[in-house]
């Protein structure tokens, strides 16, 4: 038992958060701040627990289990953001709410007072970031929170405390948010996303000559997006953009994408012979495969395309074949957080990618094997709409670039920026200005290289999402309709046509085809034929009445759809189909048949 030092403790500790709250201008929560560790339920505890070190609600825990004193605490300390955890949706799980802007800033700052507390003169700015970085806390807080958390403690480690604090001050308390509804976020018109390449009379129309389900792909949009991909791009001489097949595998659509100049990534034997057939010549490929199997190594040494090596291990037998002949890349994983805009990505448990130090390792392997210059690839996030996203990711390899030029002398001959800018799946969701980020890795690009051998380095990347994704639609027939507890449309389609809402719990837009923009909504779970209760396209989804024999569109479908496909339950995949820029819809893959599922079986 230790009073004493537990009440210089917790009073070094309040006086901290009170000096800081009132240089931000938070007067009456710096006056207020954590007053109940001095009441008796919670002062007993520190006092008998005080080490001076260690939490003592801490040593609680681990002495009988949980802690008296901070339940006692955090509901009572609105800076905690325990205080903001409630059940949220109908299915009433467990989340962080949105904390109110003035509550957030008292929880970075009691961080700091934290840290200065317990480290003592050991303290740097870096230390409240890194305390985040390895608590549970960042996991339990709602994303808009831990963005502005994020934020603020990212600043203190890279520009120090004085800036920090002016910057609170001046711009997030002068535009706070001063509560959220502890509701999932609406969208204020979601009937605006109603319309696609094909609505109302149209689809119907093109629906009752085909059988549903089926994918329908819009060539205009594809030959569009790839377009303005390559304007966007235009400054960069050397840029090359190679699409990932393994989103959208259908022959029809990678003519497409050839003719407007892509190239494409294949993982597998596969994908490099449906490739070839599709008139893709070998330059035109890149070969990159996690951990790969040895027939997809053998093929892509038989075809003698580029190759990304994703790992150790894999420089002798590539150079035994061959395979280093026609241009090779390193992927990188930098490790630890990567941060862009307000967006962060844990990268220490990704399968993927060197290490900074491995990449030296391998370039002096590949060196010794007569290998004089390397690209760099990462890819580090998915599916993001952060603008911030390309222009961080090339600063990063532009730093690790001239790292291993300094290490190893290597040429760098490419940064392959790769993937990961999103599409809006969701009616609230702005897509991204591809023009304008494109011009933010330019502006990273001639001022992190200018006067170094990396000037005017080409840029790849590997765009597929954002290039196939808003050009496909799943059409389905809403088959029956119940009414109990829950109001269900089922449909035709399931899973096995379109798996990333089952596996991901992914957000895709459903509208009804002749009753697009229709304000009178009501919640409707959007279910598929597959006997397994998350074989849901959506649940809750405000949209128009539904009875059988309506026909629905599921958006955005056009990558990471069909391709996902499977046969559970005997449920065969849809036929695709592809609308010419002539206006007329042509089948590009029949429907599979029972024949076709049984044909690998031997009786």
């Amino acid at each position: 038992m230790n009073p004493w030092g537990h009440f210089k403790t917790i009073t070094h500790h309040k006086l901290l958060v009170m000096i800081y709250c009132f240089r931000v201008g938070l007067i009456r929560q710096g006056l207020l701040h954590d007053l109940s560790k001095y009441s008796w339920t919670e002062f007993r505890i520190g006092a008998k627990y005080y080490s001076g070190t260690h939490s003592p609600n801490a040593s609680e825990r681990e002495e009988i289990g949980y802690s008296t004193a901070w339940l006692h605490h955090k509901g009572r300390n609105k800076h905690h953001l325990e205080y903001w955890m409630d059940y949220s949706g109908r299915d009433f799980q467990m989340t962080g709410q949105p904390m109110p802007t003035r509550y957030m800033v008292e929880l970075c700052i009691d961080r700091i007072a934290a840290c200065k507390v317990y480290h003592g003169k050991a303290y740097t700015d870096a230390d409240p970031l890194a305390y985040l970085n390895r608590s549970r806390d960042a996991k339990l807080m709602h994303p808009r929170t831990k963005a502005q958390v994020v934020e603020i403690l990212t600043m203190l480690a890279e520009k120090g405390e004085r800036a920090t604090l002016r910057y609170i001050r001046k711009e997030i308390l002068s535009h706070p948010v001063a509560c959220y509804a502890n509701l999932p976020d609406q969208a204020e018109h979601p009937e605006e996303k109603d319309f696609a390449f094909l609505n109302g009379d149209a689809l119907k129309g093109l629906a009752n000559e085909l059988e549903t389900p089926f994918y329908l792909y819009d060539e205009q949009t594809i030959r569009d997006r790839c377009r303005q991909l390559f304007d966007a791009f235009s400054w960069n001489p050397g840029h090359r953009q190679f699409f990932p097949v393994k989103a959208t595998p259908t022959p029809a659509v990678l003519k497409v994408l050839r003719e407007e100049g892509s190239g494409v990534v294949c993982s597998s034997a596969a994908e490099m012979e449906l490739c070839r057939a599709c008139g893709f010549e070998p330059d035109e490929i890149l070969f990159m495969s996690n951990y790969p199997e040895k027939r997809d190594i053998k093929a892509a040494a038989a075809l003698g395309c580029p190759v990304i090596l994703d790992g150790p291990g894999l420089t002798e037998s590539y150079a035994e074949l061959g395979m280093l002949n026609h241009g090779v890349g390193l992927r990188i994983n930098p490790g630890g957080v990567f941060r862009f805009g307000l967006s962060e990505a844990q990268l220490d448990g990704l399968k993927f990618g060197f290490t900074p130090d491995g990449a030296v390792e391998c370039i002096r392997e590949l060196q010794a094997l007569g290998v004089t210059s390397v690209g760099l690839h990462s890819y580090l996030s998915g599916n993001t709409l952060e603008p911030d996203y390309y222009p961080e990711i090339c600063r990063s390899l532009v730093s690790i670039a001239k790292d291993l030029t300094a290490r190893t002398g290597v040429r760098i001959a490419f940064l392959n920026i790769s993937g990961g800018l999103g599409i809006p799946y969701r009616p609230e969701d702005r897509p991204l200005d591809l023009k304008a980020v494109a011009e933010s890795v330019r502006t990273v690009l001639e001022t992190e290289t200018a006067g170094t051998p990396l000037a005017g380095i080409p840029v790849y990347t590997e765009l597929g999402r954002w290039v196939t994704g808003p050009a496909g639609l799943l059409v389905t027939r809403v088959n029956h309709v119940r009414n109990g507890f829950r109001r269900i449309a089922g449909t035709d389609a399931s899973a096995s046509n379109l798996m990333r809402p089952m596996m991901y719990q992914a957000y895709h837009h459903i509208s009804a085809a002749g009753k697009e923009g229709s304000l009178e909504r009501s919640p409707w779970d959007v279910v598929g034929t597959v006997s397994e209760n998350t074989d849901k396209f959506a649940a809750d989804r405000m949209l128009p009445e539904l009875v059988p024999g309506d026909l629905l569109k599921i958006h955005d479908a056009g990558a990471h759809g069909y391709s996902m496909g499977y046969q559970y339950g005997g449920r065969l995949r849809c036929a695709e189909y592809l609308l010419g820029t002539d206006g007329k819809a042509r089948m590009i893959r029949r429907a599979e048949t029972t024949a076709d599922y049984l044909s690998t079986m031997i009786f």
